[in-house]
């Protein structure tokens, strides 16, 4: 079983100017991407369709 499986999510962490506490969901034809914000700081995890 040397076949790799590919996969369906990943997570990133990013910065922005700004404090905003919170999180959203972006809803896209190829990936829902779950956001959450806190000040200068948001945590990503895209989830692939």
């Amino acid at each position: 079983m040397d076949k790799k499986e590919k996969r369906n999510w990943s997570l990133s962490i990013g910065t922005y100017p700004g404090l905003l506490i919170g999180a959203r969901t972006y809803d896209e034809a190829e990936q829902t991407t779950h956001v959450l914000y806190i000040p200068f700081v948001d945590i990503a995890l895209e989830i692939y369709k």
